[in-house]
């Protein structure tokens, strides 16, 4: 090998070292790959991350399995599963890129310095509290990237099954206005990569009868919404009659007082959890495996 070609030789083994330092930067890798991911807002966090994750690692005893769906099921590897619950979030929050509504899961939490609670991730099953845009596995706060974006870039989460369950802090907005939940659907696709099969969950009905009807009207537009955007995102309309009568108003589902009063209308209680996943076995088993076929 002559001088010039061992300039040549060195000068490819030095690019290369630099787009690999560059990608590692734009993206670390995440340590333990889940198989499938759950996004949600702070019903995750309080504790139905943990519900979830028992719900998806048990989805060959949960679902009718045929053998059409035993090969299916095998794409989804060893069932890894991990969720992360963002308070006070929503779909409009995960694709923006940016301002207050990207801040809803990347500004740090003044009073409590986290803002999410993660199930699964790196191999810990249980639930630990975090900052979003702290910690290597959570690195989805980017200038001018919406955290989809950055979620997904060059792998840095690739999941086998992305579900997602969001539905009251979109309530007003996709209530009012079909458009706008449209919108969202729209542009959460056009965010998530399209070898990623999807599923949206509705989120679980809550305490108080008037905010259940006002999110039961938003889980019809952006269901509906879903649909008209494309297929690969399933959906499950989870948010129906036999999840609210089992449900709302139910103080036994609630947290409570010494007296028994409902101290937090908002975040059912694990109990609750179970039975929203229950009732939805069927519809969400369906919707799994339509989306993975």
């Amino acid at each position: 090998m002559n001088e010039g070609e061992c300039v040549t030789v060195f000068r490819v083994s030095v690019l290369r070292t630099l787009l690999v330092a560059i990608s590692t930067f734009i993206a670390p890798p995440v340590l333990a790959q889940p198989d499938i991911l759950i996004l949600g807002d702070s019903q995750i966090s309080f504790g139905a991350g943990k519900e979830y994750l028992r719900f998806f690692d048990q989805l060959s005893d949960r679902c009718k399995i045929t053998p059409k769906r035993k090969k299916i099921l095998s794409k989804l590897g060893d069932r890894e599963t991990a969720a992360i619950g963002v308070r006070s979030t929503s779909l409009q929050s995960w694709t923006t890129p940016d301002g207050a509504t990207k801040g809803a899961i990347c500004d740090v939490d003044k009073k409590f310095g986290v803002n999410a609670g993660a199930y699964g991730i790196d191999g810990n099953p249980d639930r630990v509290f975090i900052q979003i845009g702290k910690g290597d596995a959570y690195q989805f706060c980017k200038p001018k990237q919406s955290a989809f974006v950055a979620m997904f870039e060059g792998g840095y989460y690739d999941p086998e099954l992305l579900v997602l369950t969001f539905l009251g802090n979109s309530a007003d907005r996709w209530a009012n206005s079909p458009e706008l939940a449209l919108q969202d659907a729209y542009r959460t696709l056009e965010q998530i990569p399209d070898n990623i099969p999807c599923v949206f969950i509705s989120s679980v009905p809550v305490y108080l009868k008037k905010t259940n009807d006002k999110r039961m009207k938003a889980q019809t537009e952006i269901a509906r919404a879903f649909r008209k955007s494309g297929t690969q995102c399933a959906v499950v309309e989870g948010f129906n009659r036999k999840t609210r009568k089992k449900i709302e108003g139910k103080p036994v589902y609630f947290r409570r007082n010494d007296a028994g009063q409902v101290t937090d209308p908002h975040h059912p209680s694990p109990a609750a959890i179970r039975a929203f996943l229950d009732i939805n076995s069927v519809d969400i088993c369906d919707a799994v495996f339509s989306t993975l076929e």
